[in-house]
């Protein structure tokens, strides 16, 4: 027996000491819920649950991002829905102008409110918003970028309009010829001369008593009626030009003299540059490289792709859906640039300006949505005028084309929103298996835990109950030295 050292003491102690380390982990097992409270209770399980925890939150972030999405796109459906409406309703004034039963009072009346609906149009389009964003004038779509010789052309072509499947790429065309509108010069009608002027089928009566101011007048007037534009070049000449660019637009007049003038207008004149073609040098000659093999473009258009031209509007098809439309705009050519044609224009399709949606817990997890511009110019609806001659045929044409084009718009928008519905669904999925994952890492088995503690508890007081005894062995020493 022994006084210094007291082994079963250490024994005992050493036992409760581990005994109270496994009852403390199991009691705060049992208070936190969680398996694993600290990294030492599982180093690796640690790790996959903090993972787990942050990929579980970033999907519930996606969920609502796509929420929002859907928001943006319900914002935007809704203003379209009123886009369709305000058509449907300009289409049924043109067709009350095209009766000749309307005076042209009655059409001027109509118009107006042709006029009033168009800038209505523009300001849905210009002002519908969502946080702050605007989703109907065009900035949440693609952009294309039109050069000239390494120069920006955007201010003359303009306008595009794109589907879904022209890809993000160079696209090169060679510009013939510009549009342009029918022009008469040499249009005679003088003072004192009586008869009747005739412009595109609309008749006015000259009188031999009107002055030279009361015949222009009378002739711009004609030429509002006619889609003619009517300037005086000098006493009893004027010169005349249509308001429209093309093919479509002529010019049929007679003075009162009975001379006949005749003119129409021009459409824009391309050649599609195909990726196969043979690069030209200045002189038109092919170019070829340091083997003598032709240079290639290897960008632009397929070989199965074509073209068609309305005035200054140009559509461009190819197969598998591929539409690509914009305008070839002399108006806006401020600086004349189109009077140099022939020259090659470089089209830059982009796939950015899209509204990017976030549907995933790791980068680039996206879902980009295109929301085109629904604006009157690029609906196309710019030039409608039902008072002039054969307008209002023309603006049930052109209302027919924007009310197709603006389904379309909120056909791909429904076809978005039932993507983000399903995306939603998925990433909830998603998120729930993952729970479940994270909860057999991390989540206390009660029921096992419970049974762990009792066992220590029972362990912890027997030890507690050795120790004192083993504290009590060496006072037995004291009845040796008695």
């Amino acid at each position: 027996m022994k006084v210094n050292q007291n082994i079963s003491a250490v024994i005992s102690n050493a036992h409760l000491l581990r005994t109270e380390d496994k009852l403390t982990a199991s009691i705060q097992r049992l208070s936190s819920g969680y398996k694993i409270n600290k990294a030492k209770d599982s180093p690796a399980g640690m790790a996959i649950s903090n993972k787990m925890r942050a990929q579980i939150k970033a999907l519930d972030q996606s969920s609502r991002n796509a929420a929002d999405g859907t928001s943006v796109l319900q914002t935007a459906d809704g203003a379209l829905n009123e886009v369709h409406s305000i058509l449907q309703r300009m289409r049924e004034l043109s067709v009350q102008a095209a009766s000749d039963t309307m005076t042209t009072s009655d059409k001027d009346a109509c118009q107006n409110e042709i006029d009033a609906l168009r800038e209505e149009i523009d300001r849905i389009a210009q002002d519908t918003e969502f946080n702050g964003k605007e989703i109907l004038n065009g900035s949440q779509d693609y952009r294309v970028y039109p050069s000239v010789d390494g120069q920006l052309a955007g201010t003359y072509i303009r306008n595009f309009q794109t589907t879904d499947e022209v890809s993000a790429e160079n696209y090169k065309f060679t510009l013939e010829a510009k549009a342009e509108r029918a022009e008469v010069t040499g249009f005679a009608v003088v003072a004192g001369t009586a008869g009747t002027v005739e412009i595109n089928g609309c008749k006015e009566e000259i009188l031999a008593t009107d002055t030279q101011d009361m015949i222009y007048t009378k002739l711009k007037e004609l030429g509002e009626v006619a889609g003619v534009k009517v300037e005086e070049t000098g006493a009893g000449n004027y010169t005349l030009t249509t308001f429209e660019f093309g093919l479509q637009a002529k010019i049929d007049a007679t003075d009162t003299a009975g001379a006949i003038y005749q003119d129409s207008g021009v459409d824009t004149d391309i050649t599609l540059i195909r990726d196969t073609d043979q690069k030209l040098d200045s002189a038109g000659n092919g170019m070829t490289d340091a083997n003598g093999d032709p240079i290639l473009y290897e960008e632009g258009f397929a070989e199965t792709a074509t073209w068609l031209s309305d005035g200054k509007k140009v559509t461009i098809r190819d197969l598998n859906g591929f539409e690509m439309i914009f305008e070839v705009n002399p108006d806006e050519d401020t600086q004349d640039a189109l009077d140099a044609a022939p020259f090659e224009v470089n089209l830059e399709m982009t796939d950015i300006g899209s509204m990017t949606l976030q549907v995933g817990a790791h980068e680039n997890q996206i879902v980009d949505v295109r929301i085109p511009a629904a604006t009157c110019e690029s609906l196309y609806l710019t030039d409608i005028n039902v008072v002039r001659k054969g307008g209002a045929d023309k603006a049930i044409v052109a209302i027919d084309d924007a009310i197709a084009q603006v389904s379309e718009i909120r056909s791909h928008i429904g076809a978005y929103q039932n993507r983000l519905d399903y995306a939603v669904t998925s990433l909830e999925g998603t998120e729930e298996n993952m729970e479940a994952a994270i909860s057999r890492i991390m989540d206390t088995d009660m029921a096992e835990e419970m049974a762990t503690y009792s066992n220590m508890n029972v362990l912890n007081q027997a030890g507690i109950s050795v120790l004192t005894q083993a504290n009590d062995l060496p006072q037995q020493v004291l009845q040796l030295l008695q």
